[in-house]
């Protein structure tokens, strides 16, 4: 074996995005697919929540609860725009102490989310259930159109081994026939879902200019898989239907690709060694054995016969000719008058690559042998893709 130390001139790195469509129903739930409605709820039915009385969806053996999952999604998708800014802390009197106000407002931390004011909503959050009743602490937020996550909503849920690293923007394409109506559902690349067929602003790409929210009945979290339908008229069922009713969803998945490419260069004179034993004088490339005078697992001190050497399992023809002697591999270099001529040339066929720990972890192997001239420059290049 023959090694050579790469450069990091040598090594290249590049990367690129490739895409797949998958076409997913409401059947799919053994791949994953799941889509169930969640539900606000009321102060009552939060307090002393229970498994038992809770309304759920079950699929697969699975049970998607109504209410849990729905301030699951909120919290994770339809944060307010305030609680994404930075605060700063003043004094607050009626609570005794400090308190924090919000020092920017209309920094828009989500693609498409407007600025203006005529583009969100602003309202206050309140905590009855936790707060002392006389001082209820109370938050001003603020949502803008497109995220509105209202009572009720309705969750299509991808698992990542089929997306990915994300759904592509602009690939989502939801077919539904939970109405008389086919509803189609497409995406506008902003984490927008739109109606087709009604959606002006949607055939255009561009929401509404005011409020930026156009005909928006849901929204799309490519990263995470998520659809929600958030609209609760005419698409309320949308997505939880089953059977004939059901839907049918197609998205891109996402991956990216690395290139690794290497630059293997064998320059004048180098590799010009074999490490080929038939090449070796008096090499004859077998052992004769006899009857059973040979060590088995049960009876080590047996030997071979015929043999310059006997210490096993070593002791194959002769040390000076290539062959193993005291437990340790002497390579011969006499060479057979054919492979001794000037224009004697090794061949390469196969390239190995090591990492620092000298494991292989990647073979490259040539078409056909290449003669490794003595004169000539060659290089080769080892390419093949990870992700």
């Amino acid at each position: 074996m023959i090694f050579k130390n790469l450069e990091s001139s040598d090594i290249l790195l590049s990367s690129f995005e490739v895409n797949k469509t998958f076409t997913v129903t409401n059947e799919d739930t053994g791949s994953g697919v799941y889509a169930f409605q969640i539900t606000k709820g009321t102060d009552a039915n939060q307090y002393g929540w229970g498994t038992d009385t809770s309304p759920k969806t079950t699929l697969s053996g699975s049970s998607f609860y109504s209410i849990p999952n729905y301030y699951v999604i909120n919290n994770m998708f339809y944060r307010d725009l305030k609680q994404m800014y930075e605060v700063e802390p003043f004094s607050n009197n009626d609570v005794g102490g400090i308190g924090y106000q919000y020092v920017d407002s209309t920094v828009d931390y989500i693609n498409g989310v407007p600025t203006s004011s005529v583009g969100y909503i602003d309202y206050e959050e309140t905590r009855n259930l936790y707060d002392i009743p006389s001082k209820p602490s109370k938050m001003p937020l603020r949502r803008p159109y497109t995220r509105q996550l209202r009572d009720t909503a309705n969750v299509i849920s991808v698992p990542q081994e089929l997306f990915g690293e994300g759904i592509k923007e602009s690939s989502i394409r939801l077919t539904d026939d939970s109405t008389d109506v086919t509803i189609i559902l497409e995406d506008d690349g902003r984490g927008n879902l739109y109606d087709v067929a009604y959606s002006a602003s949607f055939a255009s790409k561009t929401p509404n200019s005011t409020t930026n929210s156009g005909s928006v009945v849901g929204n799309i979290f490519y990263d995470h898989g998520i659809l929600v339908i958030t609209d609760t008229g005419s698409y309320s069922n949308v997505g939880i239907a089953t059977g004939s009713n059901g839907f049918n969803l197609q998205f891109d998945a996402t991956q990216t690709i690395y290139e690794r490419e290497y630059v293997c260069t064998i320059g004048e004179n180098d590799f010009q060694h074999t490490n080929n034993r038939s090449l070796k004088v008096d090499q004859s490339g077998s052992v004769a054995f006899f009857g059973n005078q040979y060590p088995t697992s049960t009876d080590l001190n047996k030997s071979y016969k015929n043999t310059i050497y006997d210490d096993y399992p070593y002791g194959l023809t002769g040390f000076s000719t290539g062959s193993f002697k005291n437990s340790q591999y002497q390579v011969g270099t006499e060479l057979i008058p054919e492979a001794s001529h000037s224009h004697f040339a090794t061949y390469v066929t196969k390239i190995g690559l090591y990492n620092d720990a000298n494991e292989l972890i990647a073979i490259g192997t040539t078409a056909k042998p290449i003669k490794n001239e003595k004169e000539m420059i060659l290089s080769f290049v080892v390419r093949f893709d990870t992700n």
